[in-house]
């Protein structure tokens, strides 16, 4: 593959061994003392680039191209697993103990670790380049918003670590989603000041952020912030970068917004040293680990994203047993390739429609609505009462964002439709406090300062 990712595999194996992306808790990271100083790291451009890449490579992990698919998909109304057989997830029968939440839980603070980590060294040093120094702190503080973005929406009042000093964070307590709110805002405002406004810098691969990524973000914090002018706002401001971005159209196996540096991209995740996602070659695959709940009923006839992006399941004798999401499909060795993607233009047209239904702009709102109906060969809607454009809107992004980044989750979370949705569906033993993960069994006893979210 022919990206940033081959041109730093030397620096990345280098990098790595500085023990910036370890640690053994999400709290308390330690620098084995075999291993080189944040001050050799920041000493020159070359090694400082190495650590703003180890944040990408810390972010290529379970949680990132596999869990926030597949866990909060299950724990929605939106995946089951193939098997038939509920578990965990699908149940909503979490428990404090699971290793897997404490996986993403430390995943996630990892990468916010790593962050704060080039933050710190770069912001200390006195022998950078200026320039490049400005834009390696936004992207650290653009990561780190985005971690924390799924912290606090997966588990609330989380504990806001802005330092790498140990002594400081490991006995941190929690903070307030507003707080850790705030924090993001801050960030990605910061972010978009400085970051770079194209990818001439990375070989014109959309494996790095950009101005835009933060402006993207930016548009879908404050949505969830019900700050509707902002987040159309900041979504037009997106949207306006035609000559970058554009909606991909006649969807195919060679056209659609997961491969590598599509229009649509507008931050994705780069694999190293591989050809192929993880997603395609292991989550969601021809097998069908898990299957689309709400089945062939969830599309309109005619809909592209259903003929596109999911498969038929039948078992050995041929009984149809579903549609999976089949969204990414290179496998091993497949071509073309394709890469996670974090953030693309879809997103930023629903945002902006949701945004101008609640303004009253209603035709602004049919406008954008049918920008994404029209792509998927739906004809455009004629809806204008603020109820139902908002019922479609909801509708489109289900269908738009299935088993992708946790969007079904995180938007039945901001509606405030979790209990009404989940409390009627007979495999789910569902309570209201199952609106938050659990604070892993680890991290409460390694911080006493820290309390366990209701319901557990």
């Amino acid at each position: 593959m022919k990206n940033i990712s081959t041109k730093y595999t030397y620096i990345f194996s280098f990098f790595l061994l500085l023990g910036i992306t370890s640690c053994d808790d999400a709290l308390d990271v330690d620098l084995p003392s075999n291993q080189l100083s944040s001050e050799t790291v920041y000493a020159s451009d070359p090694t400082a680039e190495a650590a703003v890449n180890g944040i990408y490579q810390s972010m290529v992990t379970d949680f990132f191209y596999n869990r926030v698919h597949s866990l909060l998909g299950q724990t929605a109304d939106e995946l089951v697993p193939r098997t038939g057989i509920a578990n965990l997830y699908s149940s909503n029968e979490i428990p404090e103990t699971d290793g897997t939440i404490n996986t993403n839980w430390g995943e996630l603070y990892k990468t916010i670790y790593n962050a704060n980590n080039v933050i710190e060294g770069v912001s200390k040093s006195t022998s950078l380049s200026a320039v490049k120094s400005k834009q390696w702190i936004a992207e650290a503080k653009f990561l780190r918003a985005y971690s924390y973005f799924y912290l606090t929406n997966l588990w609330g009042n989380v504990p806001l670590v802005l330092t790498t000093n140990v002594d400081v964070s490991a006995l941190l307590p929690q903070s307030s989603q507003e707080t850790v709110y705030a924090q993001i805002l801050l960030d990605l405002t910061d972010a978009s000041k400085d970051l770079p406004t194209d990818y001439k810098n990375y070989d014109q691969e959309r494996i790095r952020a950009t101005k835009w990524a933060a402006e993207a973000l930016l548009a879908r914090v404050n949505l969830y912030l019900g700050r509707w002018s902002e987040a159309a706002a900041h979504a037009t401001t997106v949207i306006n970068q035609t000559a970058t971005y554009k909606i991909i159209t006649d969807l195919g196996d060679d056209n659609s917004p997961f491969i590598a540096d599509n229009d649509e991209a507008i931050l994705q995740i780069p694999y190293f040293n591989v050809s192929y996602t993880y997603e395609g070659s292991s989550v969601f695959t021809t097998g069908g680990t898990f299957l689309l709940r709400k089945g062939n009923s969830l599309f309109e006839t005619g809909d592209a994203r259903k003929t596109n992006w999911t498969v038929d399941i039948r078992d050995r004798l041929g009984v149809f047993l579903g549609i999976a999401p089949y969204k990414y499909q290179n496998g091993f060795g497949d071509s073309p390739v394709e890469r996670s993607t974090v953030l693309r233009l879809a997103e930023l047209y629903l945002i902006r429609a949701e945004a101008r239904v609640r303004s009253n702009d209603i035709t602004g709102a049919q406008q954008d609505i049918n920008v994404i109906r029209n792509r998927a060969l739906l004809d455009n809607t004629s809806l204008t009462d603020t109820n139902q454009l908002l019922d479609l809107i909801a509708l489109e992004r289900q269908r738009e964002f299935f088993a992708e980044n946790g969007h079904r989750w995180l938007d039945l979370k901001r509606t405030g439709k979790l209990d009404e949705t989940l409390s009627v569906l007979s495999d789910k033993i569902w309570k209201s406090t199952d609106n938050l993960y659990p604070i892993p069994e680890p991290a409460i006893r390694s911080n006493p300062f820290l309390t366990q979210n209701s319901g557990y």
